[in-house]
């Protein structure tokens, strides 16, 4: 195996271990001269309370990455309702799709969306191949009652089912969580079982 195939091997399977980490997902909507755009996006944080700032993730080859630079921006949360939102805006758009765009924003976000953040460009700072776009949220809205579109190892959840490749961990695996847990727990050696 050559050095390059061997790094594209490490990095999946680095991408496959992140993917072990379920993560809401959002749309991030920004204005360019040539229209409405946007990009979905699950490398979303809050950063800061005080002043209210927000942080996303853009890949460096990503054409958000320039739309974004020193322009104002959504953060929309997407509803359990809105993978194809996702989909069409993780560029592969759909011709069947209208996109649900909120009338009247100052800046260019979606309707029907768990919550909604709209932000002004506060820094931006490269971090490997992909640049970190921080703002400042000056309004933001949400819907107590919305399930959020959840996505883990690779495909969308949601609250009543689990991706259909999860597995049940193995006797080996369960006894080497207690295991653990017997070493790193505070209280010591515990008689009563690990959940596994």
């Amino acid at each position: 195996m050559s050095s390059k195939s061997r790094a594209r091997t490490e990095q999946l399977e680095f991408r496959r271990c992140l993917g072990a980490f379920p993560t809401g997902v959002t749309v991030v909507t920004y204005d360019t001269p040539d229209g409405r755009r946007g990009a979905t996006v699950n490398s979303f944080v809050s950063v800061s309370l005080d002043p209210a700032l927000v942080l996303v993730s853009i890949g460096a080859g990503a054409r958000a990455r320039t739309g974004l630079e020193g322009a104002p921006f959504a953060v929309n949360i997407l509803g359990a309702h809105q993978s194809d939102v996702a989909v069409h805006f993780a560029g592969r758009p759909s011709d069947a799709l209208r996109v649900p765009w909120q009338a009247e924003a100052s800046v260019p976000r979606l309707r029907e969306c768990a919550a909604w953040l709209e932000c002004l460009p506060w820094r931006s700072v490269e971090a490997g191949d992909h640049t970190l776009f921080i703002g400042e949220v000056v309004a933001f809205g949400h819907d107590p009652s919305a399930a959020p579109l959840i996505f883990h190892a690779g495909v969308f959840a949601d609250k009543q089912s689990n991706p259909p490749h999860a597995r049940r961990p193995s006797l080996a695996e369960r006894l080497d969580r207690r295991r653990d847990f017997e070493i790193w727990s505070d209280a010591g050696v515990t008689s009563s079982a690990v959940p596994a």
